[in-house]
């Protein structure tokens, strides 16, 4: 089913991997058609071969039309590398076929570190602040994510926000789900916490529909 709500589950205790990916796109006509043909293709794939593994996929716009961020939920790398292996490539090139020039700078494949409840937004809006840092050494993603945890236990914001860590070790994201009106900051670590780790802006996304799998 696609539907614009609810957010992606990425507490879901089947999601054994989660999965991120940016195609750069450059105009919000061209995101929103990248959006519904890959829709239109995980629909297809769900539907008629059933893969007990996919969880669901999300797709989100960012706020400048430019790129569409894509959340995919899987029961485990292995799963989901065996089916891409045998279908990515075809889906790709049907994609490209009727949107020709979309950059894909690579998927990143995370693990849920922390999950820090807050007071949940009063109007949900479906889009969610992303928040990633790129560190020199696993142990300073590993420790930075823990204070960005703490920091965001200290202030308060709405939840629930989801810190998660690369299974590379070296690459952090975090998000949050933004209030109505609200802007786009984060309360990002400083001091030793951020020692060795490069935090890029925070930017806006809008969740413009997903796709579920076989299990719902």
């Amino acid at each position: 089913m696609t539907h614009p709500t609810p957010l992606p589950d990425l507490t879901r205790p089947d999601a054994g991997t989660l999965l991120f990916s940016e195609w750069i796109v450059d105009t919000p006509e061209r995101q929103q058609a990248a959006a519904d043909a890959l829709f239109d293709e995980w629909q297809g794939l769900a539907t008629t071969l059933r893969p007990e593994a996919f969880l669901q996929l999300a797709c989100f716009g960012s706020d400048d039309g430019r790129v569409l961020l894509s959340t995919a939920l899987w029961t485990s790398d292995e799963e989901h590398l065996a089916f891409v292996r045998e279908h990515r490539a075809a889906m790709v090139s049907r994609i490209d076929e009727a949107l020709p020039g979309i950059e894909r700078p690579g998927l990143v494949r995370f693990r849920r570190r922390h999950t820090v409840d807050g007071p949940a937004v009063p109007e949900p809006t479906g889009t969610v602040v992303v928040l990633r840092a790129e560190a020199d050494t696993a142990e300073a993603a590993g420790g930075w994510a823990d204070a960005m945890a703490d920091a965001l236990r200290a202030t308060g914001g709405p939840g629930p926000a989801h810190i998660l860590v690369s299974t590379q070790g070296r690459s952090v994201l975090v998000q949050a789900p933004a209030a109505p009106g609200a802007g786009r900051e984060l309360p990002v670590p400083d001091g030793a916490a951020a020692a060795g780790v490069r935090v890029g802006p925070p930017r806006l996304h809008r969740l413009l529909g997903s796709v579920t799998g076989p299990r719902g």
